[in-house]
């Protein structure tokens, strides 16, 4: 009698998998979404932190008598910390196809909080030279190589553990995560800066945000092992290690899922990362008022998730997210001429615009992608499809726009970038769209929108 899953694994979708499952217990699928979102919020916390207090950092690790070319040297340590993720994609999502989600996502917790607290404790230049801004790129790299084992992971898992019609509903856990981890880095920056001079915040007051992410991670292991696996039977496989089987079996996929990830991230670092140094940087404003206008931003943002989680489910998650990538489309240009206006009401309204519109187009995105695949190698898939956005578009995005205002000596220049990823993110929902929809139903012809 043949095996269930092998059989499931040789169609294009079967019985055995776990993300079409028609029916879920309610308390597993919370269970994953908890585990899923609050370690999604944890990572990106880490991960970010950095990026809040790059303007701080630059010149503890790049000192120049020029303070743009210390503003760019960090942020190009920014991208750098991108270098590694599609090879933790690989690692992790080899682990998570092989043994079990739970344990890979339990293993990118730890690594992140231990880089994330070397992080806090690496000397400066002025103690060790150039090998301070060795470590840190060191340290950089092992976060990114554990993100880039992260967002797949928690997006399949949650995927797997929920029901058809509540999907989007519980992925939405995944945006809430990040866009909660994101608006905590910056929170946690601004109070920072707001209680301590600026010399204490550059001498030493940079480190506590760092610190900070040990108990967190702590907290994160606890949840996470609560949750149960996802896949009882890990895949055996003997037609190769996952990452080969992807590029065999569904390489088309990839490249398409790939083009709406690359949209996703550069829309998105627009805002989680760029903004506070176009603000700070480029418009002047106060370093803390820019951290809490990030910090307003970003945690309204978590709203658009549960109202595009549940719309999603109702009338199809490509067709939630082709809307929400034209109005971002539409919308950056206005956005940004408000920042240009001096006044910090108009500001907070114009980031928080331009945040909810990418959590709207976000979350039926990162619901959707890892059910275009199968479930042997799913986890790698995924991890490698968010891997490729985030090095393409995530890493550059804030690099190449603040290039993009020295070059055109215009505060207004990212509007072009924002405008490129968001018709990118509109073209590939079209196409993801047509690929969900034979995926579940078994036909070459798409049926009403609203099943997709």
């Amino acid at each position: 009698m043949p095996d269930p899953e092998s059989v499931a694994d040789r169609s294009p979708r079967g019985t055995a998998d776990p993300a079409l499952r028609t029916h879920v217990d309610v308390a597993t699928s919370r269970r994953a979404a908890w585990a899923g979102g609050v370690g999604t919020t944890v990572e990106y916390y880490d991960y970010s932190v950095y990026g809040f207090l790059a303007v701080v950092i630059a010149p503890q690790f790049f000192p120049s008598d020029s303070p743009t070319a210390s503003v760019m040297a960090a942020l190009l340590l920014f991208a750098t910390g991108f270098v590694l993720r599609p090879v933790g994609g690989v690692i992790f999502g080899h682990i998570g196809d092989r043994y079990g989600r739970k344990t890979a996502l339990i293993a990118t917790l730890l690594m992140i909080g231990i880089a994330s607290g070397g992080i806090g404790l690496v000397p400066t230049y002025d103690s060790i030279g150039v090998w301070a801004a060795v470590l840190l790129a060191l340290l950089r790299c092992a976060q990114g190589l554990s993100a880039g084992g992260e967002l797949g992971g928690s997006t399949v898992f949650i995927a797997e553990s929920t029901g058809k019609g509540r999907k989007a509903a519980y992925g939405a856990a995944t945006m809430i995560g990040i866009s909660l981890g994101f608006s905590l880095a910056g929170a946690v920056a601004g109070m920072v800066s707001a209680l301590l001079s600026p010399e204490d915040l550059a001498a030493w007051g940079w480190r506590i945000p760092f610190l900070l992410s040990l108990p967190l991670c702590l907290f994160c292991l606890w949840l996470r092992r609560r949750a149960d696996e996802t896949v009882t039977t890990p895949s055996k496989s003997k037609d190769g290690v996952p990452v080969a089987q992807v590029f065999r079996e569904d390489a088309g996929t990839v490249l398409l899922a790939s083009g709406l990830a690359i949209a996703l991230f550069g829309v998105g670092y627009i805002g989680l990362t760029y903004l506070s140094v176009h603000l700070i940087q480029v418009l002047g404003y106060p370093p803390t008022q820019a951290y809490w206008v990030a910090v307003v931003a970003i945690f309204t943002s978590c709203g658009g998730a549960i109202i595009a989680g549940r719309v999603s489910d109702r009338i199809g998650l490509m067709t939630v997210a082709r809307g929400a990538m034209l109005t971002f489309a539409v919308v950056s240009l206005p956005a940004f001429y408000m920042m240009t206006l001096g006044s910090i009401l108009l500001v907070t309204i114009a980031f928080t615009t331009l945040m909810i519109v990418y959590v709207v187009a976000s979350t039926p995105i990162v619901t959707g992608v890892p059910m275009l695949f199968r479930p042997k190698h799913r986890y790698t898939a995924t991890a490698l499809v968010w891997n490729v956005g985030a090095v393409v578009a995530g890493a550059t995005t804030p690099l190449v726009s603040f290039w993009l205002v020295e070059v055109a000596g215009s505060s207004l220049a990212p509007v072009m970038l924002c405008v490129l990823w968001a018709l990118i993110g509109v073209v590939c929902a079209a196409l993801v769209r047509r690929r969900l929809v034979e995926i579940e139903t078994g036909s070459s012809v798409p049926p009403p929108d609203r099943q997709a």
